[in-house]
């Protein structure tokens, strides 16, 4: 203790016991423990040897006595066997602890209390070096006196890891309720039951477009990248210059990801560059428009950092002549199409035909016409079209198949002639596909397909397109909008929309997911440091304890090279360096702590307004294989990106061009009602009219008016489960 006294200054010694003890501990008591540590005053416990063991512990601290009470039988199986010599050298260093804590707390200062975490054990993990990195191969630690004379009691090194592991592991310094983190419709493959999905699992069908397996790894790779910008929010992200405790850097999450990039894609290089490093220009930060998430509720967040989007405006939640929310597509057509000749069939109206191509009937008209004067139209419609059934009412024409020639003129539209709004979904699809078809296949050119194509897989499951089709074939589910008026077999009246605070539910739950990785003890393998490691040594020079992390043994630059001479320092290093993360863990629970609170409160505030057009994310969401449409998304978003892989493939052969993949795209970014039925996307109409008939009892269950109100139900208690394990982050213990 002296000699660590004496090797510090006065601010490191606060920074290290504070971590240890406790943000609570005034300066002024730790200004004095160190005085009388100098001028050897401070309080010694009294050592006390108790026949038994005390409620099944070889040792305790008592306070209000100052004394550490020891086993006999503990004691005495030290004199000869090294395993319990460590155990007991543990054991009075933990109990020290203790004591420290007591007189912080109760001598130096009136703070009172306890340390929220076991300062004793930590307390252990900090000090048990003991001049081993100085090449001593035992040290004696404590001498017993008896009737037939003085024993010394020492410690062989060679055990050292293994003690500490054995008798200081995490679970004595804190409680894990971490549960399994499975991977759903975001990151990965799903949970790996039969019908999961993930984002990467979906883009196994563009081995069907000829990507072979490593092409398919580098649009992954951009793909991924998008999904983890999502951390890169302002709920988690601090203004520069701003205290620690407000939040983390930009550049320490960006770094973060970086480590889970290479853990998860390799070190893979290409022209001496890593293929999937990850850096502030790759990863970016949360857009709602790359995920189509509803900007309802999103602040200015630009004074936090340039690269954050202004509030949301009205504008963007107004819904548009396409059926849906401007945030998602305006209503303008990005890429060219070119005129066609539609044949017409049974059941056709002119408007119906007008609507599947993004037209409204007066515009058809005016094309085919010359007119939109519904007399002129209907007197055409007879002689120009061949139309002879008339409506029930005799005012205007049906379509049947046997009109001669019965033939529609559907108008071309030359490529860029409107300019799509810069905030929607659709644009930032759009940009990122010309991109990927400008670098070619490349590194670069695969990465920006992977993040258009994340936009186009999270249409089919942020937004409510999948009930909304299941609407328009004649079985009704709950469409997440007012249904007034709406019926089964005609969804044309209900809003395309998506989930608001999308970002921050993937936020939580990355989040949660890296900050409970800290309370893990890891495997360590002399030389190599783990994912974990790294990560807490990047959390600790974020929360501006370097001199902290470099006293625990933790030297990114030197760790290898002491392993090399000390392998069970190095390994040891790795095993305490979680201990120090209390502050950042405590940061990263209170922002997954208020983004829950938001996200429950949302959802509550949608079901009590029937005119709502903004459920959350939480609610609307097929991401999970717990969603009954989780599937069913899935395969839609497969389809879509087979069809959009086989035109990106021609582009770079030079057979097509960038207009041609936007528009291949933007014929799947459409209300259902819109799709036409025997373009590239009608497929759909088909694969979901099939998957109707064996999942009634499915659809009953989402077309009862109690089911959005049952499904809010388990997804809240899915974000009480959340708050709960931030509360244990935030070193609260169980609520």
């Amino acid at each position: 203790m002296h000699s660590l006294i004496t090797s510090t200054t006065s601010d490191e010694l606060l920074s290290w016991l504070r971590l240890i003890f406790g943000e609570d501990i005034p300066r002024t008591a730790i200004q004095r423990l160190r005085a009388a540590v100098l001028d050897g005053s401070l309080p010694q416990p009294q050592l006390i040897i108790v026949r038994d063991e005390l409620d099944g512990h070889p040792a305790a601290y008592h306070g209000q006595s100052r004394s550490i009470l020891v086993s006999r039988e503990l004691v005495l199986r030290a004199r000869s066997d090294n395993n319990e010599a460590w155990k007991l050298l543990v054991c009075l260093i933990e109990e020290f602890g203790h004591h420290l804590d007591q007189l912080l707390r109760t001598h130096y200062s009136s703070v009172g209390g306890d340390a929220l975490l076991d300062e004793g054990a930590r307390m252990a993990y900090a000090l048990i070096d003991f001049g081993y990195n100085r090449g001593q191969r035992r040290r004696e630690f404590a001498q017993y006196t008896m009737a037939e004379g003085t024993a010394n009691l020492g410690v062989e090194f060679a055990e050292m890891t293994e003690a500490v592991q054995r008798f200081v592991s995490a679970p004595e310094q804190w409680e894990d309720s971490r549960s399994d983190n499975l991977e759903y419709f975001g990151a990965g493959r799903g949970s790996g039951r039969a019908g999961s999905y993930g984002h990467e699992s979906i883009e196994d069908a563009l081995e069907d477009a000829g990507f072979r397996l490593k092409e398919r790894r580098a649009v992954y790779f951009g793909n991924w990248l998008r999904d983890h910008s999502q951390l890169v929010d302002p709920k988690l992200v601090r203004k520069k210059g701003a205290p620690v405790t407000t939040g983390l850097s930009r550049e320490t999450i960006t770094r973060i990801v970086d480590v889970i990039a290479r853990e998860k894609f390799g070190n893979e290089k290409y022209l001496n560059e890593p293929v999937f490093r990850v850096d502030t220009q790759r990863l970016g930060v949360y857009r709602n428009e790359e995920h189509i998430d509803n900007p309802n509720g999103i602040t200015d967040a630009r004074a936090i950092d340039p690269a954050f989007r202004g509030a949301c405006r009205a504008e963007e939640l107004a819904i548009n002549s396409l059926r849906m929310k401007n945030f998602i597509r305006t209503g303008s057509i990005s890429g060219g199409r070119a005129s066609r000749t539609h044949r017409v069939k049974d059941g056709d109206t002119l408007d119906s035909i007008a609507r599947s191509h993004g037209l409204t009937w007066q515009e058809l008209a005016r094309f085919n016409f010359g007119t939109d004067v519904k007399d002129e139209v209907s007197r055409q419609l007879y002689t120009k079209v061949g139309c002879r059934k008339k409506t029930h009412d005799g005012r205007s024409y049906i379509f049947t198949s046997q009109d001669s020639p019965g033939l529609i003129q559907i108008p071309g539209v030359k490529a860029g002639q409107v300019q799509e709004a810069p905030y929607s979904a659709f644009h930032y699809m759009s940009t990122q596909l010309r991109t990927a078809v400008k670098l070619g296949r490349s590194n670069a050119g695969y990465r920006h397909f992977g993040h258009a194509l994340h936009t186009l897989e999270d249409f089919f499951s942020h937004t409510n397109f999948v009930e909304l089709m299941l609407i328009h074939l004649g079985a009704w589910v709950e469409p997440w909008v007012p249904a007034q008026g709406a019926k089964a077999g005609d969804a044309s009246s209900l809003p395309l929309t998506s989930g608001q605070f999308g970002g921050l539910d993937t936020l939580a739950s990355l989040t949660l997911g890296i900050a409970e990785s800290m309370q893990k003890v890891s495997e360590c393998i002399a030389g190599e440091m783990t994912s974990g490691t790294k990560i807490a040594l990047i959390l600790l020079e974020d929360q501006g304890y370097t001199e902290v992390r470099d006293m625990m043994g933790g030297l990114l630059e030197r760790l290898h090279k002491l392993e090399k001479a000390h392998p069970t320092i190095a390994t040891l290093s790795c095993e305490t360096i979680g201990m120090v993360l209390r502050s950042a863990k405590a940061t990263m629970g209170g922002s997954i702590h208020f983004v829950a609170s938001l996200i429950d409160d949302a959802q509550t505030a949608f079901l009590s307004d029937p005119s709502s057009t903004n459920p959350t994310h939480t609610q609307l969401a097929k991401d999970h294989d717990d969603h009954p449409l989780h599937a069913l998304a899935a395969n839609l978003a497969a389809g879509a990106v087979l069809d959009v892989g086989k035109v990106i493939q021609k582009a770079w052969n030079g057979e097509a061009t960038a207009d041609d993949v936007v528009l291949t795209a933007s014929r799947y970014f459409l209300h259902p009602a819109l799709i036409d039925p025997h373009g590239n996307a009608g497929w759909m109409r088909g694969h979901v009219q099939v998957w109707i008939p064996g999942h009634r009892a499915a659809i009953a269950s989402m077309g009862s008016k109690s089911w959005a109100a049952e499904w809010t139900k388990e997804s809240s208690q899915h974000l009480r489960t959340m708050m709960d394990r931030a509360r244990i982050l935030m070193g609260r213990g169980r609520p």
